[in-house]
């Protein structure tokens, strides 16, 4: 999925006015910015609590309504899992993302495997893509 440089310029300006935010309420007007700001088929996903670990919010960018039947089976927080590890995510850092222990990541991307019938993590990403 590639933005083109509008929707990308769009999208830093939405952020930027979420991140002046710096910790109080965001505004109502911010996070509308930020869905209109992405083309029509992307959704958006912005964990606030990763920023106490990582130093800044994780912001996920993904295509809205995968219909790929390779993942059909899975549950919403194993599609969740799955997108991380296509954006290259690690399993500490996935686990901080979702707040959830690393061996549950490890449990969530097993399943993944298992239930997609792909061999690895690069097989998820290039499946998700």
């Amino acid at each position: 999925m590639r933005l083109d440089d509008a929707a990308l310029e769009r999208l830093r300006a939405a952020l930027a006015a979420v991140k002046q935010s710096e910790g109080r309420r965001v505004p109502r007007e911010a996070l509308v910015g930020l869905s209109d700001a992405l083309p029509p088929g992307v959704g958006l996903t912005i964990d606030f609590d990763a920023a106490e670990a990582l130093g800044q919010p994780v912001v996920i960018l993904r295509p809205e309504d995968r219909e790929d039947p390779c993942f059909a089976a899975l549950t919403p927080r194993e599609r969740e899992v799955a997108g991380l590890v296509a954006t290259g995510l690690r399993n500490r850092d996935i686990a901080i993302a979702l707040g959830i222990s690393v061996a549950t990541v490890k449990d969530h991307v097993h399943r993944v495997l298992t239930k997609s019938g792909l061999d690895s993590r690069a097989a998820i990403a290039a499946a998700w893509s």
